[in-house]
């Protein structure tokens, strides 16, 4: 009996002991529920208005030459002299000296040819009398000048010593010229970019032996998309800047737009020339070096300048309303610059309006949003 009050005992405790704490446990009030605060998201907001604006129309392209030639000589022969000018890099004036061509040859050709001429004169001086001494004859003959032959009169011999004498006047104009070539000059301001000239080595008309680039201007090709060429007018001015020389701005103007569209890439290009690139005092413009422009375009009439963030899928803007709430405003993209987009509101949008700046992915139409942190309520 002991024994099994031993174990009784022990187990009616512990069971007493967990009805208790049931029991103490119907006793404590239950807590209510409570409906958590909505959430009103913090926006940034601009304040836009409708105005002209006039972004940039923003392209790119590689500087050309306007004139760029390959210094071939026009005769042959044993180059003489290179002037010290002729160096790569170095400018020169039209009609600088900068090769000599032996001119011994065709100095003796010239002499030649002046010879043939007064041989032709000599021919011909002796034909005249000839012819006046045949027609005398005939006459005096008694017979009628007029039934006489061309050939008899020698009409035929004198027709070609003046025909000698008009080829070696021509054969001396060449002469002298090719005399002239032996100096080969410099057929416009220009920069020398390349040589092959040195003197002792033997000049030919299918040798170049230099290039030269035009300092009177460069121009340089710049595509445009449809949109950016209703936005152009010609003439305008451009701005070229350059990563190769930081820092550096050359002022341009578009000068013309060519008159076909590249079948590739469905654009059209302007053509912007620089005035005196290579003066003095100012930093000179590679011919071949890639630049960006910026051109003076048209203004935007009546557009609302927001950041690029603001605008949603390339479709609408989030604005806040007089009762801070959202509301979705349908604008159309007209041109984009410098992290900035310049739209049109299609609906809902007129005069003053507050953009959000960062949009957030779940807002919809009528829901509350605020522009600052509020301090939470101590309690």
């Amino acid at each position: 009996m002991k024994i099994a009050l031993k174990i009784i005992i022990p187990f009616a405790i512990v069971v007493l002991a967990i009805t208790g704490f049931k029991f103490l446990g119907t006793l404590k009030p239950k807590p209510k529920s409570q409906q958590p605060p909505p959430v009103v998201p913090l926006v940034n907001l601009a304040m836009v208005s409708p105005e002209d604006h006039m972004p940039p129309v923003v392209s790119y392209g590689t500087v050309g030459s306007y004139f760029e030639t390959a210094l071939t000589p026009q005769i042959s022969g044993k180059i003489t002299f290179v002037s010290p000018k002729f160096r790569v890099g170095e400018k020169v004036d039209t009609e600088h000296l900068l090769v000599k061509i032996d001119p011994t040859d065709y100095e003796a050709a010239l002499a030649q040819q002046e010879a043939n001429l007064t041989v032709a004169e000599r021919t011909f001086a002796e034909e005249e009398i000839r012819a006046e001494q045949a027609s005398g004859d005939w006459k005096a003959s008694g017979r009628d000048i007029s039934k006489a032959s061309d050939f008899v009169l020698r009409k035929p011999q004198l027709a070609a010593a003046e025909a000698s004498i008009a080829s070696a006047k021509a054969s001396i104009a060449k002469a002298r010229a090719d005399l002239e070539r032996t100096e080969v000059r410099a057929p416009f301001p220009a920069v020398i970019i390349a040589r092959e000239a040195s003197p002792g080595n033997q000049a030919s008309p299918q040798e170049s032996l230099g290039t030269l680039v035009s300092t009177e201007k460069v121009e340089i090709r710049l595509p445009l998309t449809a949109s950016q060429s209703a936005r152009v007018s010609i003439p305008t001015e451009a701005e070229l800047t350059s990563p190769l020389m930081p820092g550096e701005k050359w002022q341009a103007t578009l000068i013309r737009m060519e008159p076909t569209v590249d079948q590739q890439n469905q654009v059209m290009f302007a053509v912007a020339e620089v005035i005196n690139p290579y003066a003095e005092g100012k930093t000179a413009l590679p011919v071949g070096m890639f630049a960006n422009a910026s051109i003076t375009a048209k203004p935007i009439p009546d557009s609302y300048r927001v950041p690029e963030a603001a605008y949603v899928d390339d479709k609408f803007i989030w604005v806040m309303d007089e009762n801070d709430e959202l509301r979705r405003v349908d604008a159309g993209r007209v041109h984009s610059f410098d992290g900035e987009v310049f739209i049109t509101p299609v609906e809902g949008g007129q005069g003053e309006l507050r953009v959000v700046t960062r949009p957030l992915s779940n807002f919809r139409a009528g829901m509350k949003v605020r522009t600052e942190e509020k301090e939470p309520e101590v309690e």
